[in-house]
Order: C-alpha cells, then sequence, then structure tokens
C-alpha cells in the first residue's frame, strides 16, 4: 500500500555534520529503494563512504556542494545530480556561503549507513580513492536529454539502464496545474518527492496528498497516477528501483 511521508517524518542519522534524515527505508517496508534529506551549511561535510552493493544518486535542490573523492572536488549545484555506483568512494562538501539541500535515493538499501557504519567518526577510517583511480561517478541534469509530453507538461529520463544504471530509474516531471502523469505498475519500489508545488498521489484504489517536500512511497505492482491539483506549477523526482 501506498504511504506519504512528510519532512517531519524523517528519522535523523549521523553523518558528519549536517542535518540528514531517511523518508524511505527498511523501517517503513521499503526493501528495493531507500531516500534521505540533508541540510547543509556552509563546509559541512557529508564525509567520504562507499556502499558495498548499493548505488547512491543524489541530487541538489537549493545552494550547491562538492562532489568530493580524495583531493578532487567537483561543483554541482541546482539541478544536477550525481550516480555513484556501488562500491565508489564519494562524499559531499558545502563549499558554498549559503545553504544547500540535497536528497539522495540508494538501490538496494544500505542500512549501515543508518545505523553510523559509514561515518568515519565511528569507524576512525576515512576510506579515499586509491592511487590513479579513474572515477565512475556521473554528474548531469535533471533536465539531461530530449523532454517528452505527458498531459499539461513534459518529463525527462535521465537515469535508466539504457544510460549505463542498472539500479534505478530517474525521472523528473514539471507539471502545469491540472497536469498529470500515469504509469504502469512496476516490478521494482518507486518514490515520489514533490520538489515545487503539491500533488495527489492515485495507486491501488487510495488517493492521497503529497505536500510540497513531502514523499510518497510505492510499493511493487501498483500502477501510478500523480496530478498536479495546485494553482501553481509543480517539479517532481521520481526514482524506481529496477528489479534485479
Amino acid at each position: 500500500m501506498a504511504q506519504v511521508i512528510s519532512l517531519e517524518q524523517g528519522k535523523r542519522f549521523q553523518m558528519g555534520k549536517g542535518d540528514s534524515r531517511h523518508l524511505v527505508s527498511p523501517e517503513i517496508g521499503a526493501q528495493g529503494i531507500t531516500m534521505n534529506y540533508s541540510i547543509f551549511q556552509p563546509g559541512h561535510e557529508f564525509p567520504q563512504h562507499f556502499h558495498d552493493v548499493s548505488a547512491d544518486i543524489f541530487i541538489v535542490l537549493e545552494g550547491g556542494v562538492s562532489v568530493r573523492q580524495g583531493d578532487q572536488y567537483t561543483p554541482i549545484q541546482v539541478g544536477d545530480f550525481a550516480y555513484i555506483p556501488p562500491g565508489e568512494v564519494h562524499g559531499t562538501v558545502n563549499t558554498t556561503a549559503g545553504q544547500s539541500i540535497l536528497i539522495s535515493f540508494q538501490a538496494p538499501p544500505d542500512s549501515a549507513l543508518y545505523r553510523g557504519e559509514r561515518d568515519p567518526s565511528n569507524t576512525g577510517v576515512v576510506p579515499k580513492p586509491p592511487p590513479g583511480h579513474v572515477s565512475k561517478v556521473r554528474i548531469d541534469q535533471l533536465t539531461s536529454g530530449e523532454s517528452t509530453s505527458v498531459a499539461g507538461g513534459k518529463r525527462w529520463l535521465p537515469v535508466a539502464p539504457s544510460t549505463g544504471t542498472k539500479e534505478m530509474r530517474l525521472t523528473y516531471y514539471e507539471l502545469e496545474p491540472g497536469g498529470e502523469v500515469t504509469t504502469s505498475a512496476a516490478s521494482g519500489e518507486s518514490v515520489w518527492f514533490v520538489w515545487v508545488g503539491t500533488a495527489t498521489l492515485a495507486a491501488n484504489g487510495e488517493t492521497l496528498a503529497i505536500p510540497t517536500r513531502g514523499v510518497a512511497f510505492v510499493p511493487p505492482s501498483e500502477a501510478q497516477t500523480v496530478t498536479n491539483g495546485g494553482a501553481e506549477p509543480a517539479r517532481l523526482i521520481r526514482c524506481e528501483a529496477v528489479a534485479q
């Protein structure tokens, strides 16, 4: 059954400095995907770490950060995302003068992150890429590639198995008031995040309201219809775990 999670319901976890919380995790029944929301003040760092088997996608909603891999810093800004394949050492640092906000998805879930087992302040070890390492991190924009039309809006598909990302499918939508998008029943779990505006989600005979910066978690095999019932344009992000 689909469920909506607000920011206030997210559970905080410790990983360096910053305010990080998980909204979708195994605690709410997710088995294939997780989603986190993080706020970083200037100089705050989400320290370098890696996921043994999980891929990671993080997206900048406000401000900017630098993706850190050892001594290499790559700046990204609002509307950019980074795809991190399993095993790739990475972290983020707010090198700007203002606040930065990110969301991130992992598939499959990495519960060690929430237990503090990835935090160097607990482990005493800061992982770094080996000498001569060639990064496999992909940095791009949500509006990468050609857009396609949906009822009352547009969509982009910047991350999918066709782009070499076998673990997740990421879709970005811009919907005008009254705009609507329907997806067929997926084989993997999916997460909807309302970046700007509000939306309603209809799935499995239920209709749920998703607030601004709210999240809807949808189990596999449930078709979904998301509608912008507000008076302003809405911007939405959907991430789906791809069944392996």
